[in-house]
Order: C-alpha cells, then sequence, then structure tokens
C-alpha cells in the first residue's frame, strides 16, 4: 500500500503546520536567552528527550500498524540525520555536531516545511512529529549563534557539504541493502517542487541538481548567518 502523502498550500494542514513550526522555532530562542547556563542545559536536554519520545512514539505507532519497513523507516533521511545530530549535540555538546546540523537541519528543514511529505501517511502522531523535529532542526542553528552564542566559522559550509556526502554514501549503501530511498538518492520525492529536476534518460538526474542546490544551500545559509552579529551579556560583540 502506498502511504506517501504529499500537503499542497492549500491545505489547511499545511498553514496549520506552519504556524506550529514558527512557535516552535521562535520560542526557545527566547527561552533560552532568559536561563541561566545550569537552566539551558537542562532546557537543551529537555528538548533533546522530546524528540527522542515523539520519534519513540511515531515508530511504535508504526510498527503496531504495520507500516514500518527497513527501506524506508530509518532515520536516515537528510532530516531524520538531523534530528539525531541534534539529540547528540545536546548531550555531548560537540562544536562540529552543532555546526553540521546548522546546515543540514536549515536546509532539509525549509525545505521540508515548504513541501511536506508524509512517508506513512497522515496521522495525528506523525504530524506531530513531522512538524516538531523540522522546526526543531531549523530553530537550532539560530539558537546556537543566539543563546549559546557560537558564531558560524567561516569557509563551515564546504566543511559540511564535505561531511554531508560521507552521509550519502551510507544511504546508498542501505538502499542497496533494504531496496529504500533514503535521501531519495533512488528515486525522487513525489513532492511538486522545482528543485526537483528529473530525466527520462539519466534517472539520477535529481540527485545531480539535489548535490548543486545543497551546495548553494549551504553557501547561502553561511553567508547569511555570519551577518548575524550577537552580544553577550555585558554588551561586548561575539566575534
Amino acid at each position: 500500500m502506498e502511504l506517501h502523502v504529499a500537503l499542497a498550500p492549500d491545505s489547511l494542514l499545511y498553514w496549520f503546520g506552519w504556524a506550529v513550526s514558527l512557535l516552535i522555532i521562535l520560542f526557545p530562542i527566547w527561552f533560552g536567552r532568559n536561563l541561566s547556563i545550569q537552566g539551558r542545559r537542562a532546557f537543551e536536554r529537555g528538548w533533546a528527550i522530546v524528540l527522542v519520545l515523539a520519534y519513540a512514539a511515531m515508530t511504535t505507532l508504526s510498527v503496531s500498524r504495520g507500516e514500518f519497513t527497513w527501506g524506508g523507516s530509518l532515520p536516515i533521511h537528510m532530516c531524520g540525520f538531523s534530528r539525531l545530530l541534534l539529540i547528540a549535540y545536546f548531550f555531548f555538546g560537540k562544536k562540529w555536531m552543532g555546526e553540521l546540523v546548522t546546515f543540514t537541519g536549515i536546509a532539509g528543514g525549509l525545505q521540508s516545511l515548504l513541501t511536506p511529505e508524509f512517508t506513512h501517511g497522515i496521522n495525528a502522531i506523525y504530524v506531530l512529529d513531522y512538524y516538531v523535529n523540522h522546526a526543531s532542526i531549523i530553530a537550532i542553528g539560530f539558537y546556537i549563534i543566539y543563546v549559546n552564542q557560537e558564531p558560524l566559522q567561516k569557509g563551515a559550509w564546504l566543511r559540511n557539504f564535505g561531511r554531508v556526502q560521507l552521509l550519502a554514501v551510507v544511504a546508498l549503501v542501505l538502499n542497496l541493502i533494504t531496496g529504500g530511498n533514503y535521501m531519495y538518492l533512488m528515486e525522487p520525492p513525489i513532492v511538486d517542487n522545482p528543485l526537483v529536476i528529473t530525466s527520462e534518460s539519466f534517472p539520477y538526474m535529481h540527485v545531480v541538481f539535489f548535490e548543486l542546490f545543497a551546495a548553494l544551500n549551504f553557501l547561502l545559509i553561511e553567508v547569511v548567518l555570519r551577518r548575524i552579529r550577537v552580544r553577550n551579556s555585558i554588551g561586548v560583540r561575539v566575534v
């Protein structure tokens, strides 16, 4: 049974998802800036636990309904990987994790909100998990800059684009083993998106353009985020 459902802008759920997502994106930045360092760490771990519980609920439901498949239900898509990276960053605090999820989260999350695609169909738990996850991975980059006061370093876009290529190799291997379509390397997504460019003569044309657009997105993200100037609690600008 085909479970994939793509939402269009003429759907009420589409705009409800955007409203919920904007709240999730803005709230951590406002709330985190008003916390002590200890309180911020507790908040971050709580945020990570929410993402774990949301994924656990979605997975439990998909298994109980017989919808879970090794080829389609693992968190190997860009946004699923970003969730894992965000959780790891909050628990281990590795700078490279925060830097990488800033790029993968904003690039993948925004595309997912613009063209939502539910791989297990429409269900309240699936919808909640979808928007909580995608809004969170968009928010984290801004949270790191504004709340943790860690500016993005010059050249980060290229370094992290290279890291994504390693993830693509892992996804490709899993696709060959499971018959899946992680990171949409085997087939293009079903959403109506001008960035999804296909060719009948070359079935992997969409992957070529995915790579091109990903590189441009990463570069644009760096250009925009490096223009953000943050001042610490005593008014000194963070370089």
